[in-house]
């Protein structure tokens, strides 16, 4: 059995710099072929990314239960479970316009009012 890779050409978007028409053609072209892109020159620091990532571990390990306090049949409809959207993967979300509300409200469900590691 050998080993293939596939690789791919991501789009590489680099904030820095105000886009160009032509990099949000790439842009959404990158979304609709592959749902992936590659952001530079971000300044988003790498301890808010990891702060991120483990915040997201440990979310998505939650027991189903309390993540289906906030699923599809609860009244805040955040997070989306395996096989709704896909067999892939789950979801949760913030909406706007006050995306600090919508974050909140989930959070309140998620650690009952008692974490406030994450405010």
């Amino acid at each position: 059995m050998s080993n293939s890779y596939l690789y791919v050409d991501l789009p590489i978007i680099d904030i820095y710099e105000p886009l160009q028409s032509s990099s949000l053609t790439t842009l959404c072209k990158s979304c609709k072929d592959w749902g992936f892109f590659h952001i530079i020159n971000h300044e988003i620091s790498k301890d808010l990314c990891n702060q991120l990532h483990s915040l997201s571990k440990l979310i998505f390990n939650l027991p189903s239960d309390t993540k289906l306090k906030l699923g599809p049949f609860s009244s805040i409809k955040s997070y989306t479970p395996h096989f709704i959207a896909s067999p892939f993967f789950e979801s949760l979300r913030v909406d706007g316009p006050n995306f600090y509300v919508s974050a909140k409200s989930s959070q309140d469900v998620l650690f009952e009012k008692q974490n406030s590691k994450f405010r």
